[in-house]
């Protein structure tokens, strides 16, 4: 592992641990075993290796989402099986987002800007996912649109609620997202 890497990890760990706000550049490169110079080599603040951060989990979501929309299978399996693979992956580093949305979105304008600039590149991957499943008749009812923010919503829901806050197992996160995907693409009939 270059330099780099260990000085990423060791922000990981620290961050998951002890906040953002709680851990220090000094206390950061102490725990990777490097100097601040190596630290300062990569990164020129604390907030410049969060967004780092940040931007390879969003990359790693994006590109989920890419690999499902390659492959030949229906819409709704593209949408169901990245969401699985999405939920799994963000499990490990479920820590480091709960850092990211409690603590800097809602505090750092940067940090908003980043968020807002990977959530429309995710809808636009779901929307292209959404949007084959109504070209090939898959989805009949209703708008793309519609249900790309009925997905998204749902998933945020999961996501913040069960993963961040209430620190669900993988399985039951995963479980709860299959039962809301299944409701939201099947519809509700009552009778």
């Amino acid at each position: 592992m270059n330099a780099r890497e260990r000085i990423i990890n060791a922000a990981k760990e620290l961050f998951s641990s002890k906040g953002y706000s709680n851990t220090s550049v000094e206390e950061i490169v102490r725990h990777a075993g490097l100097s601040k110079g190596a630290f300062y080599f990569y990164f020129d603040s604390k907030d410049q290796l969060m967004e780092e951060i940040v931007n390879q989990m969003a990359e790693k979501t994006k590109s989920i989402m890419r690999s499902w929309l390659e492959r030949d299978v229906s819409s709704e399996e593209a949408i169901k099986g990245h969401i699985e693979e999405f939920l799994t992956e963000c499990y490990e580093d479920r820590h480091i987002a709960y850092v990211f949305f409690f603590e800097l979105l809602c505090s750092k304008e940067s940090f908003r800007r980043l968020y807002y600039k990977h959530m429309e590149e995710i809808r636009a991957l779901l929307g292209q996912m959404v949007g084959r499943g109504y070209e090939r008749g898959e989805f009949r009812r209703g708008r793309p649109e519609t249900l790309v923010n009925l997905i998204l919503g749902y998933m945020r829901l999961v996501y913040v609620e069960k993963l961040l806050l209430n620190g669900a197992s993988l399985k039951e996160v995963l479980e709860e997202a299959r039962e809301g995907l299944e409701f939201i693409l099947r519809g509700l009939t009552c009778g």
